[in-house]
């Protein structure tokens, strides 16, 4: 059996996983190849090609649904996991929003793949300052809009320097639009440079100036496949208003 083969077999059986990333149509194979390659357990990510039939399982916690064309039937999709109670995100173009919790604000078919790993990255992995999969539903239940940024530095003042490119990438106008936001933090734990409690400042001043309406969660995990100098800052900023940021 051939790879075309497994993906049109995979795509109309509904497997017994948590999280699913459902790639509509042939134009998201790539996409899905990417996702698999993480190599995430609890993860199902398959292509759907005609007649696009997929339906939730008492399994499924979240369902991720990216689309270039066929949007169509991607909201048709999503609309079925939505209304069965699932977390469901939409990576697309003209999206219906009634469809899902939250779509992808501020972003091109070619970074869908990061957005994904930054989604499912905190629920799949284990952090020293955890974040779950509660944690992502608090986020992202019924927010309409998400955006992520991430950032990696890796000099003496790399947690400052990541959190001041965070921030000024984060207009007046667009924290305003922020009702939820989630942090994440990113090193190497074998790394030549430790992260250290001194570094955390940076982070603790970031939160100290948001608005008291933002709710906040942040977590910290260790990644190997960042460099051994290097840190990373994700945020996942959630709002019902972000597409007009």
């Amino acid at each position: 059996m051939n790879e075309s083969e497994l993906f049109d077999r995979y795509a109309h059986s509904n497997l017994p996983v948590s999280f699913r990333v459902l790639g509509i149509g042939e134009a998201a194979k790539g996409i899905i190849e990417a996702v698999n390659s993480y190599g995430y357990d609890c993860v199902s990510a398959i292509v759907l090609t005609a007649p696009f039939e997929c339906v939730p399982t008492d399994e499924d916690k979240m369902v991720i649904i990216v689309a270039k064309d066929n949007e169509n039937h991607a909201n048709s999709i999503a609309k079925t996991f939505h209304d069965a109670g699932v977390l469901t995100l939409g990576l697309l173009d003209n999206a219906d929003l009634d469809c899902y919790d939250s779509v992808v604000a501020e972003a091109s078919y070619t970074e869908y793949p990061d957005l994904i790993k930054a989604i499912l990255q905190p629920i799949v992995t284990q952090g020293k300052i955890a974040y779950d999969f509660n944690d992502l539903q608090t986020t992202l239940t019924d927010a309409k809009h998400f955006l992520i940024k991430s950032v990696t530095r890796c000099d003496k003042e790399r947690v400052a320097e990541a959190i001041g490119c965070i921030k000024s990438s984060l207009t007046s106008s667009l924290i305003n639009k922020i009702e939820r936001l989630s942090i994440f933090l990113y090193f190497n734990k074998v790394g030549k440079q430790p992260l250290v409690m001194q570094e955390m400042t940076a982070l603790t001043d970031f939160l100290s100036e948001l608005p008291e309406s933002i709710y906040v969660i942040w977590a910290v995990y260790p990644d190997e496949s960042i460099s051994d100098e290097e840190i990373k800052v994700t945020i996942l900023a959630a709002g019902k208003e972000l597409e007009n940021g």
